[in-house]
């Protein structure tokens, strides 16, 4: 799938871990994770690999949002492993409903524009306690 959005007439995303980032908000989005089964747990996707301008805060955010808490953003090595494991299991969530979906319309692209509309109009968030 990812050959497929980065390669090709059809191509949808210019670099690998602008797809891995999109899937990551898509599994979050619809609180879905996923494990990967042909790789050593939190091997699969070295941390080094996202740009530095997005990497480090997204991974925490993803984080935060999938442990409830800020205490996966200490310093230790598990948090790390952690955070890393999360990412790809959002990631990985993330590419199975992309492919689910590109299989169903005409092209990537118009799956894409259909995710993204889909997550424009069911966006919640919550603003209560927050004044």
């Amino acid at each position: 799938m990812i050959e497929r959005l980065t390669k090709g007439d059809e191509a949808v995303f210019t670099e690998i871990w602008r797809v891995l980032i999109f899937a990551a908000f898509i599994g979050a989005k619809n609180k879905k994770r996923s494990k990967i089964i042909d790789s050593e747990s939190g091997k699969a996707f070295p941390d080094t690999y996202l740009q530095p301008s997005c990497g480090p805060g997204f991974l925490s955010l993803l984080g935060i949002n999938a442990t409830s808490g800020n205490e996966i953003l200490r310093s230790k090595d598990e948090n790390k492993d952690e955070v890393i494991v999360i990412f790809e299991e959002y990631a990985n969530a993330g590419l199975e409903i992309i492919a689910t979906k590109v299989h169903s319309t005409s092209s990537p692209l118009e799956a894409i524009l259909i995710l993204l509309d889909e997550g424009s109009q069911n966006s919640e968030i919550g603003t209560d306690g927050l004044i």
